[in-house]
């Protein structure tokens, strides 16, 4: 009984139900969208920084975080590559040699990193061949060299002209050579784009005298979320004189940034909530103001208050149900479309975002487990609202409602 009548109740003013679903509605919806976007930000910045250079992991000598000497190189062991090429998990990997040098043109000079790379397989894991800014890709000829765009306007030369740089090679031994510029690249780091000069990996290897030897071994995976699981397994096949870093320690000033956007998707998340309430409790409120009379009336012929709050619970809790699972659907539509046609950046903000090599969009991530959190929070703090409506009519006076 109480139920049919909770249900005819809504009906009754039919206005005031749809408003009061409506809030509910916008408020998951509002909610969903700007929690789906707060984690499109972190994950594309996380995509773009990781993806940019590091890898999600690296494998390392154990030594050579601390001290990066070439001291600290490694051959790479079959092992590790056979298992990399079997984890379903891993989108690629590539090797690299990578330690200091000075690099000249004409009269002047720069300290570098030089770092040896795979060229074809930095193609599909870090897309290098997408950055040249100008002039061209590795083609295999040996002696070619690609430059930071930054280092390129220092020292004044363009694709096509020459390189010379000097260093300390493997055990001590001297590193010279004159490479051929065949192309200018833009990572997006100022730090990089100022210092970097790429080789291929045997010439690298040939340059520090380090033939066969690596610094590093980049990992690249597919999600994010398999990175300890991966890290835990290659850990217990590899020996000790080898170590995993995860891109959170090799990257800090990036971790510190991806946690500051937490911080502010809890704050925004925590003020939001606190508008959506004062939202949902001005409808009940309205609701129970305009029904006073209403409950005065059913208290004066004998309803009991037990009953009569049973029935404005169950009222609440059917508006705040009709409202969650149409904010639930309607989430959907908006979510996807703003991924599809992402917040994009323009002029200085979009020059700023570009310059740390991160796409002047915000998109939203389509998440489920987004959607399901907000809608339940909306749902039981429009139920927990609804106490407002019992408190009113516990306090109702029986002589007050037969005056």
């Amino acid at each position: 009984m109480i139920p049919l009548l909770a249900w005819r109740n809504l009906w009754r003013n039919p206005r005031r139900t749809i408003i009061t679903v409506t809030s509910v509605l916008f408020a998951i919806v509002f909610a969903n969208t700007m929690d789906a976007l707060f984690v499109g930000v972190n994950k594309q910045m996380t995509d773009s920084m990781v993806g940019i250079y590091s890898g999600n992991l690296q494998v390392q000598q154990k030594d050579f975080w601390e001290n990066k000497s070439l001291h600290n190189t490694f051959t790479p062991p079959a092992k590790l590559v056979s298992l990399l090429d079997s984890m379903p998990g891993v989108k690629g990997y590539t090797q690299r040699l990578e330690s200091f040098a000075l690099a000249s043109a004409q009269n002047l000079t720069r300290g570098v990193v030089v770092v040896g790379i795979q060229t074809e397989k930095e193609k599909s894991v870090t897309r290098l061949d997408r950055k040249i800014q100008a002039g061209e890709y590795f083609h295999g000829n040996p002696g070619d060299a690609i430059i930071g765009k930054g280092l390129a306007e220092y020292l004044d030369i363009k694709p096509g002209d020459t390189l010379i740089m000097l260093g300390e090679g493997y055990h001590g031994a001297s590193a010279a050579g004159k490479y051929h510029i065949c192309g200018t690249i833009r990572m997006g780091s100022p730090d990089l784009d100022n210092n970097l000069v790429f080789l291929s990996l045997q010439d690298a290897q040939l340059f520090f005298a380090a033939y066969d030897r690596v610094t590093s071994v980049p990992v690249f995976l597919k999600y994010k979320a398999e990175q300890k699981s991966l890290s835990a397994e290659l850990a217990g096949i590899l020996s000790k004189d080898f170590s995993i870093q995860p891109w959170q320690k090799m990257m800090p000033m990036v971790t510190q940034s991806l946690g500051l956007v937490d911080a502010m998707r809890i704050i925004v998340l925590i003020m939001l909530y606190v508008l959506i309430s004062f939202g949902i409790l001005g409808t009940i409120i309205m609701m129970i103001n305009e029904r006073l009379r209403e409950f005065k009336v059913l208290l004066a012929i004998g309803m009991k208050r037990a009953k009569m709050g049973s029935m404005l619970l169950l009222e609440s809790v059917l508006m705040a149900l009709m409202g969650a699972v149409l904010g639930f659907l309607t989430s959907f539509p908006v979510v996807s479309y703003m991924k599809e046609h992402p917040i994009t950046f323009r002029g200085r903000a979009a020059t700023g975002w570009e310059s740390f090599g991160i796409d002047p969009v915000m998109p939203t991530v389509v998440d489920v487990h987004i959607f399901i959190l907000h809608t339940l929070v909306i749902l039981m703090v429009a139920i927990l609202l609804s106490a407002y409506a019992l408190n009113k009519i516990r306090r109702l006076e029986v002589v007050s409602a037969k005056s």
